[in-house]
């Protein structure tokens, strides 16, 4: 199942780059590293956010992650940060665990309440 979601990922699945403008990489580790992606971790609640990478696209997290629909491009609303991450897609809301959360690379979206 791994191998299928790496696949994917790398063979079709989205651009040939991230929405950080990191090509999507043929290792197993985000290429977007240092650009001005975060982990979905560092994230408040009330913040919203796209999703650049995920740290480790060949892992069985990326995979639980797709499955939930958290891909690069996908836009997230923060409602709960804590020991769960707790955030909205759409109308969906979704909750996972803070090691969980930590393999998801967002850039946040600067409104006037986050560039005060």
């Amino acid at each position: 199942m791994v191998r299928k979601v790496w696949e994917w990922l790398t063979g079709g699945g989205w651009d040939s780059s991230c929405a950080a403008g990191a090509p999507v990489p043929d290792s197993d580790y985000c290429a977007a590293l240092h650009c001005d992606s975060v982990c979905l971790t560092e994230m408040r609640s009330g913040e919203t956010c796209s999703v650049a990478c995920l740290q480790d696209p060949a892992s069985a997290a990326a995979c639980r992650l797709a499955a939930l629909g958290v891909l690069p491009g996908a836009e997230l609303e923060v409602v709960q940060a804590g020991a769960a991450c707790v955030f909205r897609m759409g109308n969906a809301e979704f909750a996972v665990d803070r090691q969980l959360a930590q393999q998801v690379r967002v850039v946040r979206h600067v409104t006037a309440r986050t560039a005060a």
